[in-house]
């Protein structure tokens, strides 16, 4: 097995950008992997060894980092290289270390060009409360959320804080502050920065995820108090945020958390990314505005009848998942196989 040097790093990054490649995966003793347009590509010539991937990282990650990786075995980065920028994951598995790389795209797109649904811009000016991005891994979240961000710095000043793990996008200030701040390089926890910002006079808000019981009680309260908190969550429908949300709560407080929830609700966005015809992705996303009567479901637990009220309420522009997917569809931008693979 020839040694996978410096040379054949920039090489397997090479292909993937050519590639076109949303991800790219290198683990120990394993031939490399790009996933393009969704499919998972096997990159023969590719492959190195435990020590190989050793070297890699000690290149790559920085005296926190490393000490990050020894102690718990995995550690979350950005790298940047031949002016491309990768989210990164280095992990430890069966052959040894491997890293997991999501290629960001050099420039933050539109929300229009995106194929985000309309009514997010209308929520541009939304100074209070909470606007949900939701979807699996790989569904667009966080660019969405950069978007997102990117057409309120294009038309308004407000001061951003935006709390990550690790910063994808780069923002520039433009009408708005913005300040960026990443895990393990600028603060240690969500909940802990997320308290802190609140003394930083912001206007809005960015948690990159809303992972534990103390950041979402922090991000509800910072919403009750006036602020616009944008979050994202790992779930595929709006009735699964909310019921996410409530779990990572004991049973004594659930109540309250519906109530502030309902209370500070704004916008639920559920997407996912759909093969398209002709090759690339497009965005197929469910959505839940606040209404007084989705309002009223989340208070009183109620989220199984949730898409009921989706279907009332068009004209605010929600929709369920399975009428964007079939508009996708009748549109003729998704196959009627893909269709039928992703209608819930």
């Amino acid at each position: 097995m020839a040694p996978f040097d410096e040379a054949a790093w920039d090489a397997l990054l090479s292909r993937a950008v050519a590639a076109g490649a949303s991800d790219i995966h290198l683990a120990a003793e394993t031939p490399a992997f790009i996933r393009a347009e969704g499919k998972l590509q096997k990159i023969p010539e590719a492959v190195a060894s435990a020590a190989d991937v050793e070297a890699l990282l000690d290149r790559l990650l920085s005296p926190r980092q490393q000490q990050r990786y020894r102690e718990r075995f995995e550690a979350d980065f950005a790298y940047a290289h031949g002016g491309q920028r990768y989210r990164v994951n280095a992990f430890r598995q069966r052959t040894g270390p491997a890293l997991a790389l999501r290629r960001i795209p050099g420039s933050i797109p539109l929300l229009r060009d995106l194929g985000t649904p309309a009514v997010m811009e209308e929520y541009l000016q939304e100074e209070t409360g909470l606007l949900l991005v939701t979807g699996r891994a790989g569904s667009g979240k966080t660019t969405t959320l950069a978007s997102y961000l990117d057409a309120i710095n294009g038309t308004r000043a407000a001061h951003i804080i935006t709390l990550e793990d690790p910063v994808e996008y780069v923002h520039t200030s433009r009408h708005s502050l913005i300040s960026q701040r990443e895990l393990d390089t600028d603060f240690f926890s969500f909940a802990g920065a997320l308290r802190s910002a609140l003394r930083e006079d912001p206007d809005i808000l960015l948690v990159g995820e809303l992972r534990d019981a103390d950041t979402i009680a922090t991000a509800l309260s910072a919403a009750e108090t006036g602020h616009l908190v944008l979050a994202s969550l790992h779930t595929q429908t709006a009735a699964e945020a909310v019921l996410r949300i409530e779990s990572f709560f004991p049973p004594e407080q659930q109540l309250q958390i519906r109530y502030q929830l309902a209370a500070v609700l704004q916008l639920v966005v559920s997407q996912r990314l759909l093969p398209a015809v002709g090759g690339g992705r497009v965005c197929a996303a469910e959505v839940v505005a606040a209404t007084a009567a989705v309002r009223n479901l989340v208070r009183q637990g109620k989220v199984q009848q949730l898409p009921s009220a989706i279907l009332s309420g068009a004209a605010r522009g929600m929709t369920t998942m399975s009428r964007a997917v079939g508009e996708l569809r009748a549109a003729g931008r998704i196959s009627g196989e893909t269709a039928s693979r992703y209608l819930p």
